[in-house]
């Protein structure tokens, strides 16, 4: 059998390509678009959450404040809230609705979305004296994408406990947000090495800081 070797003539080319790639990559980094602001919506949602702990047990209240922290971080309007709260903490289960608004790009389609409303809406907009949204009523705001490392942001202060929390929200309802998984390397599970706080990292879009000139 004979076995081809590249030339050195080869070897010598392909090693002197390497720091162009290199090179491109660097200038695809540094012009990336991620800091760059867009205008976003507000979208108004309203989502189902159910806590089952195996091996952290949260005070009801406590549950809350974690959840509505996370949220927070990863781009929810400050006005979130929960409704129709079941909590046992002898069981270590809550079951509750999130209600909460985000920010998505202010495209066509979510502004379309945003302002369709069914025949329940305008009943309950009737009764209410209050006027549906149209396109031209819905707020506009500058957003930017945020990379949220779990295991370091100060704000939610994480520990290795909240880990279970962390992978249910990662599962029921982070998708739902305008929210990108960067690196996810939660492991809750003592079998798959030392657990430490949730190793989730994402990029999330959050309405910009206002500066004032």
């Amino acid at each position: 059998m004979t076995t081809l070797r590249p030339s050195r003539g080869s070897r010598r080319q392909r090693w002197s390509l390497a720091p162009l790639w290199l090179l491109a990559a660097s200038a695809a980094a540094a012009n990336s678009p991620t800091d760059e602001s867009v205008t976003a919506i507000w979208k108004a949602q309203q989502l189902s959450f159910e806590y089952r702990g195996d091996s952290t047990v949260y005070s009801c209240r406590g549950l809350q404040d974690k959840l509505v922290m996370i949220l927070r971080t990863v781009g929810a309007r400050e006005d979130v809230q929960l409704h129709g709260f079941v909590c046992d903490e002898q069981l270590s289960i809550a079951r509750f609705q999130v209600s909460m608004k985000s920010p998505v790009i202010a495209s066509e389609e979510n502004v379309r979305e945003a302002t369709e409303h069914d025949f329940k809406d305008e009943l309950v907009a009737r009764a209410s004296g209050e006027k549906l949204a149209s396109a031209a009523d819905l707020e506009r705001f500058p957003a930017v994408w945020k990379t949220v490392s779990f295991a370091r942001d100060r704000n939610m202060r994480l520990e290795r406990g909240d880990c279970e929390l962390v992978q249910q929200v990662r599962q029921q309802i982070l998708p739902r947000m305008s929210v990108r998984i960067v690196r996810d390397k939660v492991r809750c599970s003592s079998s798959v090495g030392p657990v430490g706080p949730p190793r989730l990292t994402v990029s999330a879009l959050v309405r910009a800081p206002h500066i004032d000139q």
